[in-house]
């Protein structure tokens, strides 16, 4: 008896780390830029519009809805102006897309969970946000924006995957070699990516 319970601690002791999250970053789906006209967004990628491109509500996939009113960037109320997240605008993450171009980026992981990447190019660098349904409200799991004063400002971003359980930006130095990494780690327990810089 005693055998056999070594055995199966012995087993779900090497089966831990296999037990980790592995993340699938997919291409993109979706493309979010200003339009033409005054007030408008030009919008690829969605599978149902409703509205039209100044206000309204934009479906990627099944279940990503993209909540935006391209007035309330005139009036500063830059929170309601695009948000991502539910069917419920209330229930979204203020991601702001009026500059640049927005991309969105699924993320799947192996245990059925989803999550996604918007990626925001800008004259100034890029922003990077992943967010996801956390137990029927949508977050912001984290903002790359928030990290960057951890890496010198001659470094720009030169990619980003995801490997195993954490999603790697990786950035360079203009003009030279040097790279550094911001990984954005799984933690099953916490049910939230860790940050760490390398």
């Amino acid at each position: 008896m005693k055998n056999f319970l070594a055995m199966v601690c012995l087993l779900l002791i090497l089966s831990a780390p296999a037990s980790a999250m592995n993340l699938t970053l997919h291409e993109p789906i979706g493309i979010i830029t200003l339009g033409r006209e005054p007030f408008t967004l030009n919008i690829e990628g969605y599978t149902k519009l409703d509205g039209d491109f100044s206000k309204g509500v934009a479906v990627f996939g099944d279940n990503l809805y993209f909540h935006f009113d391209c007035r309330k960037v005139m009036e500063e109320n830059f929170d309601a102006a695009s948000r991502f997240g539910g069917s419920d605008s209330s229930n979204a993450v203020p991601v702001y897309v009026f500059e640049g171009r927005t991309q969105i980026y699924p993320i799947s992981g192996d245990d059925g969970r989803n999550f996604y990447l918007l990626a925001t190019e800008t004259g100034g660098g890029s922003s990077l946000k992943v967010i996801g349904d956390r137990d029927g409200s949508w977050v912001k799991y984290f903002d790359t924006l928030n990290m960057r004063n951890q890496i010198p400002y001659e470094f720009y971003l030169d990619g980003f995957r995801a490997d195993g359980d954490t999603i790697i930006f990786l950035y360079k130095e203009w003009q030279k070699e040097n790279y550094c990494q911001l990984c954005y780690k799984w933690d099953e327990a916490a049910q939230w990516f860790g940050v760490e810089v390398q």
